[in-house]
């Protein structure tokens, strides 16, 4: 199931590499400011990703608030191509290597497509290293799954460049002219037919709702109205299935995410992830800000249970949630921090 590995004179400029698990993962980084890291989807290709209409806008974007790091999947693209292990444990590890060779204390992580599960597992496995978690387009899909799937999978190994095809014009619809092939090429240069197919493969016996359901840290749920290969219900799935998450749908059509309105994509990740690093600018959820403004005015968390008729532990549980969105340590600082915000929560009575 290998394909060839690119030669390192062939890359494009600003690629690294590291080794994990015996093998060469490249990666790039952009920016300044705290890490982002970008979980790959099913297939990538660093290099000729750059083709696509929105790929440099969107990282530029994020890269305005964060050091924004991207890296090829293990098995495709610029990373090596040679992989037998296609399970989620892998990913997970690879992802967590990423974090371990740039010392990356805590991170934000966006995870596109397939790419979330292997971000949900590591938020789940390390919640102390992940400040805000970002899923995007996640989900089973009509494409590939059920008996779509094998008509799919048969397609893509008897007949590579027509499948590729097929998949770009569904994953981009309504993006700019020439992105469908843009991306028919981005799928044949970062992936063999075989290790697309085997990725595939894996990924729809993950079952993955007991994942969703323990994570606990920030997450939001994007989703684009139209997308044709996960529906909203799908996304609406997800988002329930994680405590506290919220879920935000936009409207625009393309599954790929770098291609589409990619500007109000990168404004609703970055307006997310922005409070993990104390910025004035945290954007808690509605019952987060309901919490803390009444723990603000005297209330202790029994109180505050009883008067938003909800348990402790869910109380609890959206006090953390602000804590990291807020990017402090405790009650007391974010007490102060939300007086900051708004001072008029000192004349509510609780």
């Amino acid at each position: 199931m290998a394909a060839h590995v690119r030669k390192t004179e062939d890359v494009a400029i600003g690629v690294e590499f590291f080794r994990a698990r015996g093998c060469r993962i490249a990666y790039r980084t952009q920016g300044t400011g705290p890490p982002l890291v970008v979980v790959p989807p099913w297939t990538t290709h660093l290099e000729a990703e750059t083709a696509l209409s929105g790929y440099r806008t969107f990282h530029d974007e994020l890269s305005r608030r964060h050091t924004v790091v991207v890296y090829d999947r293990w098995g495709t693209g610029l990373s090596d191509r040679e992989r037998d292990d296609f399970s989620l444990d892998a990913d997970v590890e690879i992802l967590a290597a990423v974090v371990d060779h740039l010392r990356l204390r805590r991170v934000a992580l966006l995870g596109p497509s397939h790419g979330g599960v292997a971000a949900a597992a590591f938020a789940h496995h390390a919640p102390e290293l992940v400040s805000h978690l970002v899923l995007y387009g996640n989900r089973s899909s009509a494409l590939t799954s059920g008996g779509t799937w094998l008509a799919l999978r048969e397609l893509m190994l008897a007949n590579w460049p027509v499948a590729a095809q097929s998949i770009a014009a569904v994953a981009c619809r309504g993006a700019e002219p020439g992105d469908v092939e843009a991306f028919a090429g981005v799928f044949q240069a970062a992936a063999s037919a075989e290790t697309s197919v085997a990725f595939q493969d894996a990924a729809v016996h993950d079952d993955v709702a007991p994942l969703y359901a323990a994570i606990r840290v920030p997450t939001l749920v994007l989703h684009r109205r139209g997308d044709a290969l996960v529906s909203v219900d799908e996304a609406t799935v997800v988002a329930g299935r994680i405590p506290g998450a919220r879920l935000e749908i936009l409207d625009d059509e393309a599954h790929v995410y770098c291609v589409g309105d990619v500007v109000t994509l990168a404004a609703r990740i970055t307006s997310f992830t922005a409070g993990a690093h104390g910025s004035a600018s945290a954007q808690l959820s509605a019952r987060e800000a309901e919490v803390l403004d009444l723990v603000v005015t005297g209330c202790t968390n029994a109180e505050v249970a009883a008067r938003l008729v909800l348990s402790v532990r869910t109380v609890e549980r959206h006090l953390l949630n602000a804590y990291t969105k807020l990017g402090v340590r405790g009650r007391s600082e974010a007490i102060a921090r939300r007086l900051s915000q708004d001072p008029s929560t000192l004349s509510r009575s609780p």
